[in-house]
């Protein structure tokens, strides 16, 4: 009875358990992988029709992962810059050259098939528990039929740890910066079920200077057999992580940085920066087999997020280099966030059907507050600005602390309450032993409720409401050859538009605007020839994204400043390909290559012109290669490069800048394979190249965040 107490309280899943898991295998062929996001039912990756790559959260460790969206590196099709206003803490993440309106609205974070999305529509990648993840599926293409909102151009899942074994894991780490990670798991295997425990704790004081971070994370996971056809799964998970956010450096309009106190390392800033996040989270799954033909899935999660943020975005009209002085608007907020999901879905085989489906609700409560400094009014005599805090980047001074109007105000008190309601439908149908076709479609119907609390005297409450829907249809063709499959796909994402609450204050902003959509195109072909010693996939999109969101100023003198809007229409065309070649029995290679070609078809917004021109952040070529080498029984290692290419800083392309390759080494070596004892050795950016993530306004580059130059690290591992 203990023993079942313990795993209904402190267990979850969400995602199917892999086959095959009661044991540690070898690491697999590319595509023997199993996988789940891109289907929603077990597939090797040979035979889903759909651009899927599969990451080990160990082999990251073990490779010098340092903080999310590492994660994102040498994956085909994806890049990724820290930093854009926000700092290096919140990275701006394109797919297939798909940007995005705020707080990467154009992918989905799934954490076990799960939204990983916040209030305000933003993607969590901060937020996810890395110290319980076990595999990381990356899904290019649309995603919405299956997921719904946020799934425009892909999705990464987060896929939870599954105790397999009777086996107690202590790592330690140690490396650059005063890098330190320790982390405790006990897995233990019982008759009906099975349970895993971990805690870990990492601290770091970075590479730059107000660049610290400290995370502790506790995960429980439990699995019960309650019949022969029953299971219940369920975990809990509770993370504090306190980030130090480090400034950006300004940039004069041609991308050449300033050269600030303290140079690439050194931070200029108000106040002391920093995020810190608390959070619970825990899911229950039961999983029931009615026969050997159908069977049932009720999954429920729960989260709560308490964070508080003190941040400087950059301000571009306040730079002023004959002066020596750039500036930031100062930035707080304290959010609580509140999220429930209950799904159940079913799977079904008849005949020559492969049947999933489901309905889903989810509720997302947001209750925050955002606090900005600086100089403030757009009067005579506070100098027409919006919170500006002059920094000079010679000495650290706050120039105008002094200044008129110098204020530190409460400008949102905020309610809100997001609903969701979906259901969707998918039937892969086997029209041949060799063809398939999958039709699916899913129907979404979401609101909004924001009460804007009176913030100022004689202020009056608001409260604004909003709703919207979508159907997002998906349809494919494959055909198995041997050793193969050929496929064509197509499918549609969006994105619900509803975006931060501030976007909301109707004193603020004016709101016409609809849900964003993305209609995908693909074809590919994947496969292992050469008497499998070669696994490859070459894959071609067409993407066109309509009615992508913009803020602009309103037009209408009677309203408020600000008009958010939609209607702007562009696409995107590539190819994708990617190759595992195994020389010989102790050597293999890997490489990938993706060629992205993004480009706006109408847009025309507030007198701006930029009709035929390429999104910015988007390289156009980006590259990857791993060489792997396994010395003798003991000792494997491995190298690999990333490249991407330089990509577009301003909206009128007249500056382009931004590509950079790094090299990377990592070493693993068994030091007693009897007591499970390991060391594990990684260099990232080997060469300590020095590069930057750009941004830019409309004809001018503004501010970049450097990269994180070279870093080392040791792990030294002992199963017992």
């Amino acid at each position: 009875m203990l023993r079942k107490s313990l795993l209904l309280s402190s267990s979850i899943w969400l995602g199917a358990a892999l086959p095959g898991q009661a044991q540690e295998p070898a690491e697999p062929a590319l595509l023997d992988e199993v996988v789940v996001t891109a289907t929603r039912t077990e597939r090797n990756l040979l035979e889903v029709p759909a651009s899927v790559t599969v990451r080990k959260m160990e082999q990251l460790y073990s490779e010098g992962f340092l903080s999310s969206p590492d994660e994102l590196r040498g994956v085909p099709g994806v890049f990724f810059r820290r930093g854009e206003g926000d700092n290096d803490e919140f990275p701006s993440v394109s797919i297939r050259g798909v940007t995005g309106n705020h707080g990467n609205d154009t992918f989905l974070a799934l954490v076990d098939g799960i939204p990983f999305i916040s209030g305000n529509e933003e993607v969590l990648l901060s937020e996810v528990p890395f110290a319980a993840v076990d595999q990381i599926e990356f899904v290019r293409g649309p995603v919405s039929a299956l997921y719904g909102r946020g799934g425009i151009s892909g999705a990464v899942n987060y896929i939870t740890r599954t105790p397999r074994r009777d086996a107690t894991t202590l790592a330690v780490s140690a490396g650059s910066d005063d890098y330190y990670r320790a982390g405790l798991t006990a897995e233990r295997v019982f008759d009906a079920g099975s349970l895993l425990a971990d805690v870990s704790h990492e601290e770091s004081e970075g590479w730059r200077e107000s660049n610290a971070r400290r995370i502790f994370n506790v995960f429980v996971k439990g699995v019960a057999d309650l019949t022969p056809d029953t299971t219940l799964t369920a975990y809990v998970n509770y993370g504090d992580r306190r980030h130090e956010v480090g400034s950006v450096i300004p940039t004069f309009a041609d991308g050449t940085p300033v050269d600030i106190l303290g140079g690439r390392e050194g931070a200029i800033q108000y106040g002391a920066p920093f995020s810190v996040t608390e959070t619970l989270m825990g899911a229950v799954r039961l999983d029931h087999r009615l026969n050997d033909d159908l069977s049932l899935q009720l999954t429920a999660h729960a989260r709560r997020a308490d964070s508080n943020n003190l941040l400087n975005f950059y301000d571009a009209w306040l730079f002023d280099p004959a002066n020596d002085i750039f500036g930031v608007n100062g930035f707080e907020a304290t959010t609580r966030s509140d999220t429930a999901f209950l799904e159940a879905t079913a799977n079904w085989t008849t005949g020559r059907h492969d049947i999933v489906g489901g309905v889903n609700i989810e509720r997302v409560d947001l209750v925050g507050q955002s606090i900005w400094s600086g100089q403030n009014g757009f009067t005579f005599a506070c100098g027409f600005n919006f919170f500006a805090i002059n920094l000079n980047y010679q000495t650290g001074e706050v120039v105008n602390a002094g200044a008129p109007c110098f204020v530190r105000q409460l400008e949102d008190d905020t309610d809100t309450t997001n609903h969701f309601w979906s259901a969707f439908l998918q039937d892969e149908i086997r029209l041949t032993d060799r063809l398939t076709l999958t039709l699916g479609g899913r129907y979404d119907s979401f609101e909004r409720e924001t009460l804007f609390k009176p913030t100022f005297a004689g202020d009056v409450a608001r409260t604004l409401n909003d709703d919207e829907s979508a159907f997002s249809p998906k349809a494919s063709l494959s055909y198995d050859f041997s050793g193969g499959m050929i496929y064509a796909a197509y499918g549609r994402g969006f994105s619900s538009n509803f975006g931060p609450t501030f976007q909301w204050d109707a004193n603020q902003y004016e709101r016409d605007s609809r849900p964003t959509t993305l209609d995908s195109y693909e074809v590919g072909i994947k496969g292992r020839p050469l008497e499998r010693r070669l696994t490859y996939t070459l894959t071609g999109f067409y993407l066109e994204q309509k009615n992508r969101l913009f803020i602009i100023d309103n037009d209408d003198p009677a309203g408020p400043p600000n008009l958010a809007t939609t209607g702007q229409l562009y696409t995107s065309r590539g190819i994708e390909a990617t190759a595992d070649l195994r020389l010989d029995e102790a050597t293999s290679l890997r490489g990938s290559y993706t060629l992205t070609q993004p480009e706006w078809q109408e847009y025309e917004v507030g007198g701006l012109v930029l009709t035929g021109l390429t999104p910015t952040g988007v390289p156009e070529h980006m590259g990857f290669v791993e060489l792997g080498h396994r010395v003798n029984d003991r000792v494997e290692l491995k190298a690999s490069w990333e490249m991407y290419g330089d990509y577009f800083v301003t909206r009128d392309n007249g500056v382009k800048a931004g590509g950079y390759a790094l090299l990377n080494a990592s070493a693993r070596i068994d030091l007693s394979p009897s007591r499970g004892l390991s060391l594990d050795l990684a260099a990232t950016n080997l060469l300590d190249e020095a590069y930057d993530y750009l941004f830019g306004g409309q004809s001018a580059a503004t501010h970049l965040t450097p990269g994180v130059l070279r870093q080392l690290r040791a792990t030294l591992r002992a199963r017992f």
